[in-house]
């Protein structure tokens, strides 16, 4: 009988071990899960940010076309996107340009 009593305590002990082991993995497990979440988390707060920034633009952007709408000065939005969108300048207008980076 002595030997089953050995037996079953080695047995014992060895669940023992076992069951701190998984323990341990378990809290390792949450703990990288935990870091993960939190620099997804990081990540995702910048992306809003940025996207905040780009609705402001955009939004400014919409007001400005909505005044222009509202005053019916299609001429002074037309010569707007010539000037800064298409590079024309007025015919006694003079512009200077750095070429000394090229």
């Amino acid at each position: 009988m002595a030997k089953t009593k050995r037996s079953g305590e080695k047995s014992h002990i060895g669940m023992k071990l076992i069951f701190r082991v998984a323990i341990v993995m378990f809290v390792i497990i949450c703990a990288v899960a935990f870091i993960k979440t939190q620099n997804s988390i990081i990540e995702r707060k910048r992306e809003l940010a940025a996207l905040e920034e780009k609705v402001e633009t955009l939004t400014a952007q919409n007001e400005e076309l909505a005044d222009i709408i509202e005053s019916d000065d299609i001429g002074r939005y037309m010569e707007k996107i010539a000037v800064e969108q298409n590079g024309y300048a007025y015919p006694d207008e003079r512009r200077y340009y750095d070429t000394s980076h090229n």
